[in-house]
């Protein structure tokens, strides 16, 4: 599965970010476009349904774990979702969950709010020590640190977040994203490829 993710982030630089149930026949309908999507939506009963729906349909589901209901993002949590929901990998903003996803084996998603110029510094200091495949910048409108940080980031860097034209999308990638993020269904329908 993750060579599958590197193929079609590579050709399609759209993640679609799932928010409620009904989006998910939304990216369905539009997963050329797409290459992956953020399940942000559901609980411990549904989750696996979803995810389920969507891989049998060709679409890598990255799970935000901090936003299933019911679940407890602790080790056991991880475990749960690792060895029952099985999506192809997780986001999380945390370091302790980054770490246990990837003790077993698990693709991980670091999610960095990029609120001031000292997280940023203390993102580039944590490159060394970085556990993450992929780091995803929030928001997207911060196109200079997003070229700074991709010139250096070891990982591929995703953007979202008030990232709500084509317009920021096209500004995003030209910045040097690998992809970007967003729950806007108009955006969907798009081939960012040909912005």
């Amino acid at each position: 599965m993750k060579k599958m993710f590197r193929e079609r982030l590579e050709r399609r630089k759209l993640i679609a970010a799932i928010k409620e149930p009904k989006s998910i026949e939304r990216a369905i309908k539009y997963k050329e476009n797409i290459s992956a999507v953020i399940l942000m939506t559901g609980n411990i009963l549904t989750a696996k349904e979803y995810v389920d729906v969507l891989h049998k349909e060709g679409l890598p589901v990255i799970l935000h774990v901090e936003k299933i209901g019911g679940l407890q993002v602790d080790p056991y949590g991880i475990d749960f979702i690792t060895d029952y929901v099985k999506p192809f990998a997780i986001v999380t903003t945390k370091s302790s969950i980054i770490k246990r996803a990837k003790s077993k084996g698990m693709f991980v998603i670091q999610r960095v709010f990029l609120i001031d110029t000292e997280v940023y510094e203390h993102l580039l200091d944590s490159f060394d020590h970085l556990q993450a495949d992929i780091i995803e910048i929030m928001p997207s409108r911060a196109p200079d640190f997003l070229e700074k940080l991709s010139k250096v980031s070891p990982v591929p860097v995703i953007t979202g977040g008030l990232l709500t034209t084509s317009d920021h999308a096209k500004e995003a990638l030209e910045r040097g994203a690998a992809a970007v993020t967003t729950s806007n269904a108009k955006l969907w329908k798009l081939d960012f490829n040909q912005l």
